[in-house]
């Protein structure tokens, strides 16, 4: 496997993005959008629901005006109502959730989106309502990380639960160009854990705002005392920490201990192999720390782990740096790279699940609460398709003419001498690492649509 199959290259990054800016703009193309609600139209609705009571899209953009004019009471009323009549409609889950979001009343407002999704997938609104799921979530998860570091002293006085787990993201040693791994292993782990009936999982999420408030984000490696603090203050009996080897070459090693809350630690499992090979440990891992745990394992349950996510590393790579990138709040930058996911693994599930929601991140989080009826609209997102080498060619000089500075070119033009010259010293076994994707590139895009 060559080099470029582990390289999400500039050229491919920035596809990706122009690909996701244009989806919008084809679909503003092929129809006329609903427009903004204004609670200036609070009157009008009102007459127009007496003449005509049984109206669902009066009442609902009647709903959604109330949110606008932050009359969030008579709004939940109103769009409960008007989801009796069309419960299919995004409009009422996001004005019902806005509004407990506003209230920070998380629990209801994740409750309100999730059974919406549950029953509607695939409609459109979805994936704004996908979103707003997420900005609930970490925001209930910040809020819980703050009350428990508050509670600090009496939850060190509780016994934590024994059957609840937490995975902290894995210390990434040797290469650093592979460091976005240490929340994909994780995530992974913590994947693989969850499909063994008998543990709770503590959430990716609520386990990243706690390292956030206690600042440890940039310490690296937690130590076993902070580890057991932070199961005391999560209430998991028992923290799973691991550390990936990924030196420039020979074998890759993959261990992992569990941390007890009273502090002791049991002796690590460790699996080694090739790099190529390192989901494969991964699965060795997770087998046996269950069996640490005293869990048995039924051959069905061995099956779900072996098969439980993707088994192609460029494709993980890809997904670890979208996990990365949408902890930092660059949703553009991770759909870009969940889409590179997809497209080389179309199966992978957590992959596509992660892509429909980044790619409208950005628009909700910016929304206006009148523009919820607009992105209560909007259809999911496309699924990634293969970008061939011919269009990448095509928009080469593109993406020299956007960049922002002729350094960016020069490196540019750099990175694609070093790609065309032969290989040496490696094999196809174990592909060289992938180096750190690029700085993103300021510009302008400028694209003009002919109609017939």
């Amino acid at each position: 496997m060559c080099k470029s199959e582990y390289v999400l290259s500039r050229s491919r990054l920035l596809l990706l993005s122009l690909v996701l800016a244009v989806v919008p703009l084809l679909s503003a193309c092929a129809g006329a959008r609903p427009t903004e609600v204004s609670p200036e139209e609070i009157p009008e609705l009102e007459q127009r629901i007496a003449e005509q009571p049984g109206n669902a899209d009066v009442i609902l953009r009647y709903a959604a005006a109330l949110y606008a004019a932050e009359r969030c009471d008579s709004a939940r009323a109103v769009a409960l109502t008007g989801m009796a009549i069309r419960p299919e409609s995004a409009i009422g889950p996001l004005v019902m959730g806005q509004c407990f979001e506003r209230e920070e009343e998380y629990d209801q407002a994740i409750a309100v989106y999730r059974q919406f999704l549950a029953e509607y997938p695939d409609r459109r609104g979805s994936p704004a309502v996908r979103a707003r799921e997420m900005f609930a979530l970490r925001a209930r998860a910040s809020m819980r990380a703050r009350a428990a570091l508050d509670r600090e002293a009496e939850l060190a006085r509780q016994p934590a639960d024994p059957q609840t787990l937490a995975v902290l993201p894995l210390e990434i040693a040797g290469d650093t160009s592979f460091l976005p791994l240490s929340r994909g292993l994780a995530q992974i782990l913590t994947s693989d854990l969850a499909l063994l009936q008998r543990f709770r999982l503590v959430e990716r999420l609520q386990l990243g705002a706690l390292i956030q408030e206690m600042q440890l984000a940039e310490a690296g490696r937690v130590d076993v005392a902070t580890a057991a603090r932070m199961g005391r203050l999560l209430q998991a009996g028992r923290m799973v920490q691991g550390l990936a080897a990924i030196p420039p070459e020979g074998d890759v090693r993959l261990e992992a201990a569990v941390v007890r809350s009273d502090g002791q630690v049991t002796s690590p499992e460790v699996a080694t192999g090739r790099l190529r090979d390192l989901l494969r440990l991964e699965k060795d891992v997770v087998i046996g720390i269950a069996a640490q745990l005293g869990y048995v394992l039924s051959e069905a349950e061995r099956q779900m782990i072996l098969e439980n996510g993707t088994q192609d590393l460029a494709a993980f790579l890809a997904y670890s740096r979208g996990l990365l990138a949408e902890d930092l709040g660059d949703y553009a930058a991770a759909a870009a790279h969940f889409a590179d996911a997809i497209q080389r693994d179309p199966g992978f599930a957590d992959a596509r699940d992660e892509f429909e929601v980044s790619a409208v991140a950005q628009e909700v989080q910016e929304a206006t609460p009148g523009e919820v009826t607009t992105v209560a609209a909007e259809a999911p997102p496309p699924p990634p398709i293969p970008v061939t080498q011919p269009v990448v060619d095509a928009l080469s000089s593109t993406v020299q003419d956007v960049a922002s500075t002729q350094g960016e070119q020069a490196a540019g033009t750099t990175e694609q001498q070093q790609t065309t010259q032969p290989a040496t010293g490696t094999t196809a076994a174990d592909p060289p690492p992938p180096t750190t994707p690029p700085p993103s590139v300021t510009g302008k895009i400028r694209i003009f649509f002919r109609l017939p």
